[in-house]
């Protein structure tokens, strides 16, 4: 809020001066009091009527804020202060878009007011209107030049809207005329981000220059060497390039993109897994061992060597880098090699190399593991053999094997695990949650074997048992059955997902989207608590991290946890659509009303507000093909590798009566020689195929597709 006109009389005009400091401090209920003493005077003052709007807003009587606020702006539809007080409510109440136009009116009467071009600016940001973001903040500069976070948000709004050397030389500008930061940290952010900003303009020996002469600022050693790599390699300085990646590599940073920088400047192609194309594995391997020879204790590189290496070279490498695992008894290593499995032909020589181990062990040969004699390394080569079985499929091998390990150490909880697995696999979801039930009692303080036995619960569709055991390592119940809304306050996605299915797999579709959609939830929750952030990265120099806070925050449909609820909430539509709408109510249970008997009332205020924030109550069920159509967009835009994605793209636009769409299913499903390709097609051509009516111009696509898959 802005100072009082000077038609205030000169007592009134010191309380409104503290009734803005009540404001301020959170004294509302002081606020309030205060400018109904000034109304009783001056009974039409337009300002305290907006200051009183905002104050009962933030008392939770928001109608009467807006009615007080309102009441202001038909005293003096010029007021500056009212239409500030109403974009100050709008942006709180989350409507950015509705508060950038009363901020915008706002400066019609004020045009040069910062602290509404800064609120202006801020809701901006939200709604991803960058060129009057831009132009807020060029005013801001102009009115405030000596304020260092005008400057440095300028030069981000510069930099998002493509415009890397104007916002380069804006940082330059406000280096010459102030410090770059008020500590350390500060300094040496704004540092790496001129250099950053440099190296985008194509500007490689200009950001060279900087490191040199602001090096003893720079405190970000690791991302320091990262970005003199990168300059050098811009300017075609292969080999100061190279060592400068290899230095990054030697400090354990960014170990991938530097080996991927390596094989970029040896002009070697690679892959979305940063594996090198056929033809130049040789050459790769080259660049892999070197760098192992000047970094052994790089377990990216040797792990990374393993998706590369030359399939007849796999097992002795597979064999140097297991051994250290099973020495020092990490178990880890069977979560390493995992994706290693995609390769049928790795896959088995895995199973061999342990093989190998085993009869080594067996018959007492240690040599392997530099001839000390340890009783345990039998026991991690069988429970690895037991994973290996258990991912190719052989669960009655997998069982034998695990059985070994847990009649030598029947105390490592990490066995029963794995039994728990093998069970899963088999489908036997009870025995499965009993064995991770055995592995949690082991260790009661251990979390992780906790959340692995609710999740098994879970699977068993035993949601209460599982969120009990939930309950074990949270704060204890305010009431009875408070579990689910302190696993979702804490956004704890795999909680959600696995509660999802749980419910998709009893038939209850509504308490299944109850769960599977709120990661949505969250993101739009994060999205709208970034409003009160932005203005702290132009004040801090946080603004690196800030550009990649709103990559994530703009493409929620990349994020690999969210493509994961996808397929569920696409079958929970198409569900949906088959059983009706009214079918669907009467198979939902509600979530137990929660009794507020002998609670405090801050605790039950507390509680209905988690209510509110995390627990869909209202499931929108109009429309479920077309819901489904949303999210399956997302994995066919970033899954569409993934012959289950078309599948499900398959049996969706079945349901909906899109043979073309089918049609462009099936034809990812043959490039990808897909073994079931040709059922799938000729599913589709005595059924959904041969019932439609077509365009000319679409059936002679799909005839096309269809000859070509037949």
């Amino acid at each position: 809020m802005s100072s009082a006109p000077s038609t205030l009389p000169a007592e009134q005009q010191r309380l409104f001066d503290r009734m803005n400091r009540e404001y301020s401090n959170r004294e509302y209920s002081k606020a309030l009091r205060t400018s109904e003493n000034i109304l009783s005077v001056v009974p039409n003052h337009v300002d305290t009527f907006a200051g009183r709007g905002l104050v009962l807003y933030n008392m939770e009587r928001q109608e009467e804020g807006y009615e007080s606020i309102k009441q202001a702006i038909l005293l003096n539809p010029k007021s500056m202060v009212a239409w500030h007080a109403l974009g100050m409510c709008q942006r709180l109440d989350k409507k950015f878009g509705e508060a950038v136009k009363a901020f915008k009116r706002a400066l019609t009467f004020d045009p040069a007011n910062t602290e509404v071009l800064r609120d202006l600016a801020s809701a901006c940001i939200q709604v991803r209107d960058w060129p009057l973001f831009l132009e807020a903040r060029e005013k801001m500069v102009t009115a405030k030049a000596s304020v260092r976070a005008n400057w440095v948000a300028l030069s981000c709004g510069h930099r998002i809207l493509g415009h890397s050397r104007i916002a380069a030389a804006v940082m330059d500008a406000m280096t010459s005329i102030m410090d770059a930061g008020d500590s350390p940290v500060e300094v040496s952010e704004a540092q790496l981000y001129r250099v950053e900003l440099e190296l985008e303009s194509g500007a490689p020996q200009r950001a060279l220059e900087l490191l040199k002469k602001h090096d003893s600022e720079i405190i970000d050693v690791e991302t320091k060497v990262l970005l003199r790599a990168k300059a050098h390699a811009q300017l075609g300085q292969r080999s100061e390039a190279e060592k400068r990646y290899m230095e990054a590599i030697a400090m354990g940073v960014s170990e991938a993109d530097s080996i991927a920088a390596l094989a970029h400047l040896q002009k070697i192609p690679l892959d979305r897994y940063l594996r090198p194309v056929a033809g130049y594995t040789e050459k790769y391997m080259e660049i892999i061992d070197r760098v192992l020879k000047a970094c052994p204790k790089c377990d990216y590189a040797r792990r990374h060597a393993l998706d590369c290496v030359p399939i007849g070279d796999f097992s002795e490498r597979l064999v140097t880098f297991a051994t250290p695992y099973i020495q020092r008894m990490i178990p880890s290593l069977f979560s390493v090699l995992k994706s290693l499995y995609v390769d049928a032909e790795r896959a088995a020589r895995i199973g061999d190399v342990f093989a190998t181990m085993e009869q080594e062990l067996e018959a007492k040969d240690f040599s392997r593991f530099g001839g000390e004699a340890n009783p345990c390394y039998i026991l991690w080569v069988h429970t690895f053999l037991a994973s290996h079985y258990r991912r190719i499929g052989d669960y009655a091998v997998a069982h034998a094997y695990i059985d070994k390990a847990i009649a030598h150490t029947p105390t490592l909880e990490l066995l029963y695990l794995e039994k728990a697995k093998i069970l899963a696999r088999e489908g036997k979801t009870a025995e499965a949650a009993e064995q991770a039930d055995v592995a949690r009692r082991l260790d009661l303080q251990d979390k992780y074997l906790n959340s692995k036995a609710a999740k098994y619960y879970f699977r068993d569709n035993q949601v209460e048992k599982g969120e009990a055991t939930m309950q074990l390592f949270y704060k204890p119940s305010v009431v009875e059955g408070d579990t689910y809304l302190t696993a979702l306050e804490s956004q704890c996605y795999w909680y959600e997902r696995e509660v999802g299915e749980a419910f998709y797999r009893k038939g209850d579709y509504i308490s299944a989207l109850q769960n599977l959609l709120m990661f949505e939830r969250h993101h739009e929750q994060n999205h709208c608590e970034l409003s009160d952030f932005h203005n702290y990265v132009f004040r801090r120099n946080t603004m690196r991290p800030w550009f990649d806070v709103l990559e994530c925050d703009d493409h929620m449909g990349r994020n690999k946890f969210f493509l994961k609820f996808c397929p569920a909430i696409v079958r929970t539509y198409m569900r949906i659509h088959e059983k009706g709408e009214e079918a669907v109510q009467a198979a939902h249970v509600p979530r137990p009303e929660l009794r507020f008997d002998n609670v405090t009332p801050d605790e039950v205020k507390r509680l209905k507000q988690q209510l509110k924030d995390y627990y869909i109550s209202d499931v929108d069920l109009t429309e479920p093909l077309v819901k489904a159509s949303r999210y399956m967009g997302y994995l066919l835009d970033h899954r569409s590798t993934e012959a289950s994605t078309h599948t499900l793209a398959i049996e969706l636009y079945t349901a909906a009566d899109k043979p073309l769409l089918v049609a462009r299913a099936l034809l990812a499903l043959h490039r990808q020689q897909y073994n079931q390709t040709k059922d799938l097609a000729m599913a589709f051509k005595t059924g959904l195929y041969a019932s439609t009516t077509m365009d000319s111009r679409v059936q002679a696509v799909v005839d096309e597709i269809l000859a070509s898959v037949l």
